[in-house]
């Protein structure tokens, strides 16, 4: 492939494959990386901004079934970047997640994981933040998955104990220690458990994170329950807050019949649309930018 040198300007590397390619000392601004393959590619002292790193998967029949049997919350991307060089780069708005195809059959999976931990590191240390968070998206994706093991959880503690947020086993809270009260402990330890909300926790949860809304993509996993089972409640008031609420987080590329589009980039759910058998699954994408949610309807 010709790769591009941008100041700027919007590239779209769509369907393209990025296989050792360098793009070291450039700038990347507002480019698309959709439906992209990137391998042993060298981002060393690139300057990427607001760049969307996606690639839309064509899933085996059993992939399929194995999404639709286990996951339930996840964040939900395919997105491809192995073996990356990201030494010296200078990043905004990067987004990780893992290509399930590469999990499937892979004799070498602790190899792939420690890869993908790797490049994580390469990140320059003035994007700590960035590596915590991305390093808690894979620790989140791999237990979903249900392949953490001991080895993984060493090698990431190892890693990544100098950056903010991480800690034995897995993750310190995302919250200050100020705000350390009766629901910051309940959301601790249950950050990525299944939680069953009565009537009086979804009104005071929501009411939580209407005060602290930084509190959302720093609880993602129990958020997204939070916001699930009180978009479905039968009380009209606990679902009219979860909707305020959400209005100004959703965001989706593709408009559903299960959204309702308030303005321009924004949805909403069409709650008459909802049913129990659809799965919503939520992508935070980065550091600073607001989550995207999804609906995977098994209907």
């Amino acid at each position: 492939m010709i790769f591009l040198k941008t100041s700027g300007e919007c590239v779209d590397f769509n369907q393209d494959i990025l296989d050792t390619v360098d793009f070291s000392q450039s700038q990347l601004g507002h480019s698309n990386f959709r439906e992209c393959q990137i391998r042993n590619s060298n981002f060393d002292n690139c300057y990427l901004y607001a760049s969307h790193f996606t690639r839309a998967e064509f899933l085996s029949a059993k992939e399929i079934s194995f999404i639709k049997s286990n996951l339930t919350a996840v964040m939900f991307d395919h997105v491809r970047m192995s073996t990356g060089n990201f030494k010296d780069c200078i990043t905004e708005q990067l987004e990780l997640t893992i290509d399930y195809s590469d999990i499937f059959g892979n004799e070498d999976l602790d190899g792939y994981i420690n890869n993908i931990i790797k490049m994580i590191d390469t990140l320059p240390d003035n994007a700590m933040i960035l590596k915590s968070v991305l390093a808690v998206k894979l620790v989140m994706q791999l237990k979903i998955l249900n392949i953490v093991n001991k080895n993984f959880i060493e090698n990431m503690k190892k890693t990544f104990s100098h950056c903010p947020y991480i800690k034995d086993p897995i993750i310190r809270s995302y919250i200050h220690s100020g705000e350390d009260n009766k629901f910051d402990d309940f959301m601790r330890q249950h950050r990525f458990s299944k939680v069953d909300f009565d009537t009086q926790q979804m009104i005071h949860f929501i009411n939580r994170f209407n005060m602290n809304k930084g509190l959302i993509d720093k609880n993602n996993n129990f958020f997204i329950q939070l916001i699930d089972q009180a978009l479905r409640s039968t009380d009209d008031m606990i679902k009219a807050n979860a909707w305020y609420l959400y209005k100004e987080w959703i965001r989706s590329d593709d408009v559903s019949p299960i959204f309702i589009e308030t303005e321009e980039k924004l949805r909403t759910f069409n709650t008459n649309k909802l049913t129990r058998n659809d799965n919503i699954f939520i992508l935070f994408s980065s550091v600073d930018d607001g989550p995207v949610m999804v609906v995977s309807s098994q209907r």
